[in-house]
């Protein structure tokens, strides 16, 4: 199958050149985005060799003339394919790199190994890769979707795990919107950086696959973790929203709404915390700024506007933070039903109580929170940053709680990714795809564990809550508390 990538590396291009001519954002990308400054050689129209400073930053290359570091020409990197080489020519080697697609590429040489392996150690994180298999070993199968199997590896210069999903090319694009939703979440992925948001390594592609090498975290997801312990204490939650609420204000400071947060799509970075996490699944994200109408999410955390068709932006994020709230506390979801309908229904109506008797060890504060992130009006919904300021949170509140100090945030040091840099500013999901994941994707179908001796209901609020993706195994789920 033909390059993916290739396709959207040909739509940046100019009459089938290489090499661009500067735009308004040159200034504003050298100084906010720049990387790495270094001298290489190329080859002219003329075949001489000619050396050149290039300035790498996180979507260009722009070439100066030698010994300064005034652009002359630029080339976006985002979809363009990286292949390292090494020329045997009389009694030396030469070392370089390729960039591009056949016929529309540039080589670039180095002094040196050296000079080459720190040109790809920066270059590798930002382009497209080609040999998998020359870089990692891979050990296990340790997940599968529908299009996607992930598997641990290690780096064989390193020795560091990684998780890598394999995405299946033929499938992915015979299912509608499948590839704008691998390509939207490759290009919000390689621009955020965060410590709280699974962080994309490399990127790689051959005739039948597209490789994302992710971080690997040993914790497993929020939802495995909430198996094990049922809920949290109300201090370790309130660690836990002040850093999904960090993560949230990164994300909309940056235009990036993610729009399906749930407990799979929060990977606990170790077996021991119940508060450090990264946020992952960038499918269904958008970049952009504007309200958006594609109805999309899963049901039981998807903000009202979206289910009622209305026009969205960031709050709908808020609102699911709030649902994760809610069962981090209690240990089961605020919308119950028997079948997605109900739960949709519930969602939609979006009542939430606090009558189990779970409930009643939790401040008023901490309900007051979850009320105010669930708002279904969403203007009247707080924001990220507002919620940060929320009484429950304050120090002096937490110490109440019985909690040490909350850590200090450097928040405002993380990299805000240069979103007028990109080359386009949202990759469309087709709706017909939006709607097919937001009832397929069911992950939180509630099925209360009866027993035969009809336990009360404050031994109902300390069962754990069981999550099912099967919508077969729906017909189990029970509506009987609430």
């Amino acid at each position: 199958m033909s390059s993916i990538f290739e396709k959207l590396d040909k739509e940046t291009s100019q009459n089938d050149c290489f090499w661009l001519p500067l735009d308004v954002l040159v200034k504003r990308d050298i100084g906010h985005n720049k990387i790495y400054l270094a001298e290489l050689y190329i080859l002219t129209e003329t075949k001489q060799v000619k050396s050149r400073n290039f300035i790498l930053t996180k979507t260009r290359i722009y070439k100066c003339k030698k010994e300064s570091e005034i652009p002359k020409a630029m080339t976006v990197i985002t979809w363009k394919k990286l292949e390292p080489f090494e020329e045997n020519q009389q009694l030396e080697k030469k070392y370089g790199f390729r960039l591009g697609y056949r016929p529309i590429f540039q080589d670039f040489y180095t002094n040196t190994e050296i000079e080459l392996d720190e040109w790809i150690s920066n270059l590798s994180r930002l382009t497209i890769m080609g040999e998998l298999e020359y870089d990692y070993a891979i050990i296990k199968e340790i997940g599968k979707g529908n299009f996607a199997t992930v598997y641990l590896a290690e780096e064989t210069e390193s020795h560091v795990q990684f998780a890598i999903k394999f995405i299946d090319k033929e499938y992915m694009s015979h299912c509608p919107g499948g590839v704008s939703a691998i390509l939207n979440e490759v290009v919000i992925m390689k621009k955020i950086n965060h410590p709280y948001i699974l962080k994309l390594h490399r990127v790689y592609e051959d005739k039948h696959f597209i490789y994302l090498v992710l971080e690997y975290l040993k914790g497993g997801d929020l939802l495995r973790r909430l198996h094990k312990k049922e809920k949290f204490t109300e201090s370790t939650a309130a660690r836990f929203i002040v850093n999904l609420l960090e993560s949230l204000k990164y994300l909309h400071a940056s235009h990036i709404v993610h729009r399906d947060l749930k407990p799979e799509n929060l990977l606990m970075i170790t077996n021991d915390s119940d508060v450090d996490f990264k946020i992952c699944d960038f499918g269904l994200a958008y970049m952009s700024s504007s309200n958006q109408n594609l109805r999309c999410g899963s049901p039981g955390y998807a903000a009202p506007e979206i289910i009622q068709k209305k026009p969205y932006n960031q709050k709908v994020d808020i609102f699911s933070a709030g649902i994760l709230l809610y069962i981090v506390l209690s240990g089961r979801p605020p919308f119950r039903g028997q079948n997605v309908k109900e739960i949709l229904k519930q969602n939609s109506i979006c009542r939430l109580t606090f009558h189990d008797k779970c409930w009643d060890s939790i401040s008023k504060k901490g309900k007051n929170m979850i009320l105010s992130l669930t708002n279904p009006n969403p203007s009247l919904r707080l924001s990220a940053e507002q919620a940060l300021r929320h009484p429950w949170l304050k120090v002096s509140n937490l110490l109440k709680l019985g909690k040490e100090l909350l850590p200090q945030t450097a928040c405002d040091q993380y990299d805000q990714c240069n979103i007028s840099c990109v080359s386009f500013d949202e990759i469309n999901l087709s709706s017909s795809h939006k709607y097919l994941k937001y009832i397929e994707n069911t992950h939180l179908i509630l099925k209360t564990i009866q027993d035969k001796n009809q336990p009360s209901p404050d031994e109902k609020c300390k069962k754990s809550t069981d999550i099912v993706s099967n919508p077969e195994s729906q017909n189990n789920a029970n509506n009987n508390d609430s």
